[in-house]
């Protein structure tokens, strides 16, 4: 009897934990006043793209403030960042890398892992956030030119830069949103 009463809790415990942290989709809901105001000022070419990064992951799909679209989006965006550092990290340790385009590909793994201090929650409190952003931007804007410099024509990276500009685009709309917020 005791190996059942287990099994019921056990199974218990994972509705619990489902329910919380998967919503339901009568629960799923971003405002789209605040879908739209970001996604209106994001720098990516669709709005339906716009949508898709800001809805990424569950917890997204429960907030009802520009602050709380902000930090969803910021976290995407750190999180994202950390990718593009270990993914450069990564392609180091390959043997096929051109060694001339070994110290562009150190210094954006350098530059990406740089940037994942401006990508935080604590300028957003600050008021600081779209400056702290700009500082990343400006960490990846190098990385590109250190990539072009050395002629680094590799498919994987310009997909990288590519995905993480899009997720910064997001990122950076939601806070500008937040600092500047409309009448």
């Amino acid at each position: 009897m005791g190996s059942r009463n287990t099994s019921v809790l056990f199974f218990a415990a994972i509705a619990l934990f489902l329910s919380q942290h998967f919503p339901s989709q009568t629960e799923a809901t971003i405002p789209a006043e605040l879908v739209s105001k970001v996604c209106a000022q994001s720098e990516i070419h669709s709005y339906e793209t716009c949508v898709k990064f800001l809805t990424a992951s569950p917890k997204s799909l429960m907030v009802s403030s520009a602050k709380a679209v902000a930090e969803n989006a910021l976290d995407m965006a750190r999180r994202k960042t950390t990718d593009a550092s270990c993914f450069f990290a990564a392609l180091l340790k390959r043997k096929d890398i051109n060694p001339a385009s070994r110290a562009a590909i150190e210094s954006c793994s350098s530059l990406f892992k740089q940037s994942v201090t401006f990508i935080s929650l604590d300028g957003l409190s600050g008021g600081t956030a779209s400056l702290d952003l700009h500082s990343a931007l400006d960490k990846a804007t190098l990385c590109k030119s250190k990539l072009s410099a050395a002629h680094v024509s590799i498919k994987s990276v310009s997909d990288k830069l590519e995905e993480w500009g899009n997720f910064y685009s997001v990122a950076s709309a939601a806070v500008y949103a937040v600092e500047n917020p409309e009448p």
